[in-house]
């Protein structure tokens, strides 16, 4: 059989620690923690081994428990720490009392002090002791902030029990203590044990996060004076940082400046909400708006969560340099922007039992949270590796915040209290940082304005051996551009006319007697041209025209002008020749067959008809300001009318012209053929050079 415990002994109440249940029974009786069977003490008959025996397992069971379940008072300036001995009873309705709670001593479990996400009530249970010679006074840290409901429970000797109530639903005034935390005082007799009943609950977007500990008066106020001085340089780091930015912006109206302005004010917020950080806003801004700090910390974070990458990727040009990653890390950006705004109407509205679906889009912003910093670690180290000194100045800053933001983070998906320390000391050290990234860009700026000053010396120095340099410079650039002027007059008239126009301001017009005038066309233009893109088409024209171009100059025939597709030319004016009709006929088949080559390779297929004929012409130049050269008579219509009466790829010529160049090509008689205007006129077609050799 078990060795039995007394019913009256004190630890009995802590068996629920080892996994047992404990029921009292008449005084004198005992039960097996075991097997939970009736028992009786050792009879004074046994034997002296067999009773020390039984005293020895009986202790063996009995004070690890006893141990675990009472926790002797601080007495000096180190808080004790209760979370090893936390015992917990979750009430799902939310509807015990503590008479209640205490009366159900059995139920209690070891566990967690943080219970994480969950809309339970949960009830703690602690046994602490005072082992000093005096009464005193000691103070109940929850280190919570956040939590909608949160009682203290101490008994008050006289069978009932003394109730402090604290929590986020409440305004700041209406706490036990004027502490950020949720904190109670409470008082126990010299050499007394007193039971402490702790219940919480959650009826927001947070979960149950506690790390149960108390504290001395005293050196609780110590703690939070020494974290109130670190809150205070920590705030006035970043108000200086954020005025001298904002006298930059008001200075250069750089928008950079003013962003990174905002997104500080924004990170001020973040560290000074319940939820985010000391909670002091709550203290000193709003303490009769309990709701609107609730909901403060999710809309601060909205706003880090937007200035700060804007800022960073503004600065660095990150939609350039990496378009995708900035893409994935924006998207993130927008839904973690629509859960907080989503959880922040849920808050103020006090949606009804909405506690459930609140945590769970708080777990899933903080887990869409935690790509954001790192992709845009990732875009800084990039930027460094590329030689930016500005972003190797941004690594240093931004990566202890980053890894502190994510490691907070995470703790509060895990439903742990965040060390939110980390978080402060890593903003100021990037407060730092970036204060004396700005100082080396003045640095920067300031050396660059004295290479520029130092630079402004030295060509003023040199200025004066310059100075004749830029005379003759310009001398010569004049000539160049009297030059060039000669040149684009020279594209535009005959070299004769631009001459004589370059001298003395005018151009006589002339009359050649002996001329040949030379026209193309291409044959179906109208219709080609309506199924080809118009840039195409130029494209088409101007390349072959170009090439007439060539040909002209090859053959000594001047260009007149074209009028649509057509192309007319010249020979034997304005400087007379003798062989102006075979300059033409020469011409007239190389243009000819340059397009049979070219539609060859080409995918379209262009047919050209060349006219020539050969009489007396005007020629001269008109306009007064964009000068052209032209020629008139009834040359230059019969050439129009051979054109239009040849055929496609052949060169059509006038019974003069065949007259002219019959010696040097061979012409085929057509006959008459009727001309529009002109009546039936003799026409022949070039059919290529006459073989010189055969004769």
């Amino acid at each position: 059989m078990c060795p039995p415990i007394p019913a009256t002994w004190p630890a009995a109440n802590s068996i629920a620690n080892t996994g047992a249940r404990w029921r009292p029974r008449a005084r004198g009786k005992s039960i097996c923690i075991l097997c939970a069977a009736p028992a009786t003490l050792p009879s004074p008959w046994m034997g002296k081994g067999m009773r020390v025996l039984w005293l020895v397992w009986w202790l063996v069971l009995m004070l690890p428990a006893s141990v675990a379940a009472q926790s002797s008072l601080p007495s000096g300036s180190e808080p004790v720490d209760l979370t090893a001995a936390t015992v917990l009873l979750e009430d799902p309705g939310g509807n015990m009392t503590v008479q209640q709670v205490a009366a159900q001593a059995d139920r209690f479990v070891a566990g967690k002090a943080s219970p994480g996400f969950s809309t339970s009530a949960w009830w703690l249970h602690f046994r602490v002791r005072n082992t000093g010679a005096q009464a005193g006074t000691w103070w109940f840290d929850t280190a919570n902030r956040t939590l909608q409901e949160a009682d203290l429970y101490v008994p008050d000797g006289r069978g009932g029990y003394v109730h402090q109530s604290a929590g986020a639903n409440r305004p700041f005034a209406r706490r036990p203590l004027p502490t950020d935390y949720f904190v109670f005082p409470f008082t126990v007799g010299a050499g007394e044990t007193a039971d402490l009943y702790l219940r919480v609950r959650s009826t927001g977007f947070q979960g149950v996060m506690l790390q149960p500990m108390v504290w001395q008066p005293q050196a609780y106020q110590a703690r939070q004076r020494s974290e109130q001085t670190q809150w205070v340089l920590y705030l006035g780091m970043a108000l200086t940082l954020a005025a001298f930015n904002l006298m930059l912006w008001l200075y250069q109206r750089e928008v950079d400046n003013l962003i990174y302005v905002l997104s500080l004010f924004a990170i001020v917020w973040t560290t000074s909400s319940a939820a985010g950080g000391y909670g002091s806003a709550f203290q000193m801004l709003w303490p009769e708006s309990p709701l609107f700090e609730q909901s403060s910390a999710v809309l601060s974070v909205l706003f880090v969560c937007v200035l700060t990458p804007l800022f960073i990727s503004r600065l660095l040009g990150l939609w350039k340099l990496i378009p995708r990653v900035s893409m994935v890390l924006w998207t993130f950006i927008v839904i973690n922007c629509l859960t907080s705004i989503t959880l922040a109407a849920m808050t103020i509205m006090k949606v009804p039992n909405a506690a459930a679906q609140m945590q769970t889009i708080y777990i899933i912003g903080g887990l869409l949270w935690q790509p954001i910093f790192p992709l845009l670690g990732y875009g800084i180290v990039l930027c460094a590796l590329r030689g930016d000194r500005f972003a190797r100045f941004m690594v240093v800053a931004y990566l202890p915040a980053i890894v502190a933001s994510t490691y907070t983070s995470m703790q509060n998906v895990r439903g742990e209290p965040p060390s939110l320390v980390f978080i402060m000391w890593g903003a100021a050290f990037e407060l730092l940082v970036m204060a004396l990234a700005l100082a080396d860009r003045f640095n920067q700026e300031r050396l660059q304005k004295m290479a520029a000053q130092e630079a402004l010396v030295q060509t003023l120095r040199r200025s004066e051996q310059e100075l004749e340099q830029k005379v003759t410079q310009r001398t010569l650039e004049l000539n160049r551009e009297q030059n060039r002027t000669k040149e684009l007059l020279y594209n535009i008239l005959p070299v004769e006319l631009a001459e004589e126009l370059s001298n003395t301001g005018q151009a006589q017009p002339a009359r050649h007697e002996s001329a040949t005038v030379l026209f193309t066309d291409f044959a179906g233009f109208t219709a080609m041209a309506g199924t080809m893109p118009a840039d195409r088409m130029i494209a088409e024209l101007n390349e072959i025209f170009a090439a007439f171009d060539d040909i002209a100059d090859e053959c000594g025939v001047e260009k007149i002008k074209t009028i649509g597709d057509a192309y007319m030319a010249a020979a034997g004016l304005p400087k007379p020749c003798t062989d102006h009709a075979q300059r033409c006929v020469r011409a007239g088949l190389k243009m000819i067959a340059y397009i049979e080559q070219r539609n060859r390779k080409n995918p379209f297929k262009w047919t050209l008809r060349v006219g020539i004929h050969s009489g007396p012409v005007v020629a001269g130049v008109v306009g007064k300001r964009k000068y052209a050269f032209d020629i008139w008579g009834d040359t230059v219509n019969i050439a129009s009318r051979m054109e239009s009466s040849g055929e496609g790829m052949r060169v059509n010529v006038s019974a003069y012209t065949s007259d002219l160049a019959k010696d040097e090509f061979e012409c085929e008689y057509r006959g008459k053929v009727a001309a529009k205007g002109k009546g039936e006129i003799d026409m022949y077609f070039i059919n290529g050079m006459r073989d010189v050799t055969a004769n």
